[in-house]
């Protein structure tokens, strides 16, 4: 067919993004345009016995993460790589709930592909810059959960518990029934965590989980009553000095494959790029519009 396809022929052949792929300096800057207006934060904690808190703070969209937050997550990975002494970290989500996901009020206006692959790259940044934090971390999931991007911080993590008293928490990759895909180097992290088989079907049901079902495909690690409880349980695990467990976790990090992971997460981002702002997505969105 060639050139003689319609538009919407071209955008179902078209399977990757074609246009320039950018530095993360560069994604920063493009973002950097999008973060004014908007509300919410991430916030860093001082560490108290070793551990220190990561909390996602934008309780009027049940902490949805937006540009802004983005920035915040930033500053904050970067602070926590300056922390000799931290051992541990939890990540969780103010007013009861974890990450409900990408603001969609806040990600609709920059829905053009160009602009989904300088996120997806600075996203992957940051949560690449998390993943080998040389502490240990604990997503702390609860209220109405973790979904979509909201799954994907979890990822970025070492271990993931889910809250035992509420009993609608779902952890959920289900960014298919928004007209896309994971882009922040979730996808890689996901089969690393769970198979490629399970990761496949879980990307393609784009279903939330519930705690006994998200356990039992090994998404997470456990279940505790509060976030006082989840400090326990990590605690438990960090009662080593602070450079054996440093040690523990550089020599975790050492068995990827570095190069691999890198081609891996930018063909990721290749992938999502079109799909953002495409057809299924702006339908997704204008949806979301009209429901709320």
């Amino acid at each position: 067919m060639g050139n003689d396809r319609t538009p919407k022929e071209m955008y179902l052949h078209t399977s990757t993004y074609s246009g320039p792929q950018i530095s993360v300096t560069d994604a920063k800057e493009i973002m950097s345009k999008f973060s004014a207006d908007s509300t919410g934060s991430v916030d860093l904690e001082t560490p108290t016995d070793g551990i220190a808190k990561i909390c996602v703070n934008n309780p009027r969209t049940r902490n949805a993460i937006n540009v802004k937050m983005m920035f915040d997550f930033n500053k904050v990975v970067d602070e926590l790589n300056q922390w000799t002494e931290c051992k541990g970290v939890i990540l969780y989500g103010a007013g009861g709930h974890f990450c409900s996901g990408g603001d969609l009020n806040n990600l609709k206006e920059i829905a053009k592909p160009e602009i989904g692959n300088a996120m997806a790259t600075f996203m992957n940044d940051i949560l690449e810059k998390l993943r080998k934090l040389p502490t240990i971390t604990v997503a702390y999931i609860e209220g109405v959960g973790a979904l979509g991007g909201g799954a994907e911080l979890t990822t970025a993590c070492d271990y993931r518990l889910m809250c035992s008293n509420t009993p609608n928490t779902v952890l959920g990759f289900v960014h298919g029934k928004m007209g896309i895909v994971p882009a922040w180097g979730s996808t890689g992290r996901l089969i690393s965590i769970v198979g490629q088989r399970k990761a496949m079907d879980l990307l393609l049901e784009s279903r939330p989980l519930g705690v006994i079902e998200a356990m039992n495909n090994g998404l997470v690690d456990g279940t505790v009553a509060t976030l006082s409880d989840a400090i326990v349980w990590l605690s438990q695990k960090i009662r080593q000095d602070v450079n054996v467990i440093k040690a523990i976790k550089r020599t975790r990090l050492c068995y990827n494959d570095e190069l691999d992971w890198q081609a891996a997460t930018l063909m990721e981002r290749k992938i999502y790029a079109p799909l953002w702002g495409g057809p299924s997505h702006l339908a997704a969105l204008e949806h979301f519009k009209h429901k709320n």
